[in-house]
């Protein structure tokens, strides 16, 4: 189990910094604390590309209660259909890994609604669905749709081709 959420957790990384959103939103932010990012945000809550980034920088570190306000601020007031997305498929993370899947899968879905083209968001709900022998159908369906996008770099789809020929057998 360690192995597969190691695994795992490189794929949404390297998912993560593939996605539309992280592209459309990036910023040289390498040489800004998070404290000094914490600052900017306290003075301007609506910056959501900063937010997403610091939330991202919070997720990467597992540090999870600190990365969930921020996506939840993102969610709840962000306008942009992608960022928003973005920032509802990340809490289903969280919320899988604190191990409630019926909660994560229902943000996974409104994430979808709102961008179906997500590859985040249908990355995340291809893996939790694996983990149901009832859905593994459908989390093998979803990945294998993941691999016909030309977004993908040739790390994530070697990950992806190897999560899915462990879990076809």
């Amino acid at each position: 189990m360690i192995l597969f959420l190691s695994f795992t957790f490189v794929l949404f990384i390297n998912l993560q910094n593939n996605s539309e959103v992280g592209n459309q939103f990036s910023t040289n932010l390498e040489d800004v604390t998070n404290e000094e990012m914490e600052a900017v945000i306290l003075e301007n809550p609506n910056i959501f590309p900063m937010r997403v980034a610091l939330g991202n920088r919070y997720f990467d570190e597992l540090d999870y209660s600190n990365a969930l306000p921020h996506y939840m601020y993102v969610a709840e007031n962000s306008d942009e259909n992608e960022i928003k997305s973005f920032a509802l498929a990340q809490i289903a993370w969280m919320v899988f890994e604190s191990g409630n899947t019926e909660v994560a899968t229902n943000y996974l879905n409104e994430s979808l609604n709102i961008n179906n083209n997500s590859l985040i968001a249908k990355s995340y709900l291809g893996i939790i669905y694996l983990q149901d022998a009832s859905t593994k159908n459908e989390g093998l369906e979803l990945l294998e749709n993941i691999l016909s996008s030309n977004k993908l770099s040739k790390e994530d789809r070697e990950l992806i081709e190897r999560l899915l020929l462990r879990y076809e057998n």
